[in-house]
């Protein structure tokens, strides 16, 4: 589930699966600013980010990837392997790049690396869950809205 192979992209970029907890910890370090700041506004911590990040590792099937640079942890994208009535697919449960490294490819990179190495799986689909400022990111990457389909929430008060 976890292959070894690491990609490099321009820039000394390097992505490579997740093996173990420890790169997965350092993906940590990175996500409460992704997504505290814009398009998101959240308001996640080390704590908060942890904790979800640490679900998604311990989830049956998971697949995970990081892109570093100099040695450093700056994107990361997260998911796994479910079973569907078409065949398997991938649920790319996260997707994030470092403030500081946003809009100069890392993302599509690994992007790039997740379809490949899905497609390499003989899985049938990628699946996620975006907010409507990143679906061009998503649309250049070959994904289309299923506009049939919506995401509902109950707030319990």
């Amino acid at each position: 589930m976890h292959p070894t192979k690491e990609f490099t992209m321009e820039h000394n970029i390097i992505i490579h699966n997740i093996k173990a907890i420890e790169i997965l910890e350092q993906c940590v370090e990175i996500y409460p600013a992704a997504y505290n700041a814009k398009p998101w506004n959240d308001n996640w911590n080390i704590q908060t980010a942890k904790a979800l990040l640490t679900c998604y590792y311990n989830t049956p099937n998971f697949m995970g990837w990081a892109a570093r640079r100099n040695g450093q942890i700056i994107g990361c994208a997260i998911g796994n392997m479910e079973p569907y009535y078409s065949g398997s697919i991938f649920i790319l449960k996260e997707l994030f790049v470092a403030v500081n490294c946003q809009g100069t490819g890392v993302g599509s990179g690994l992007m790039a690396v997740v379809k490949e190495e899905v497609k390499k799986l003989d899985l049938k689909m990628i699946m996620l869950f975006t907010r409507r400022p990143l679906f061009d990111f998503y649309i250049k990457s070959g994904f289309q809205e299923m506009v049939e389909a919506g995401t509902m929430v109950y707030a319990i008060e």
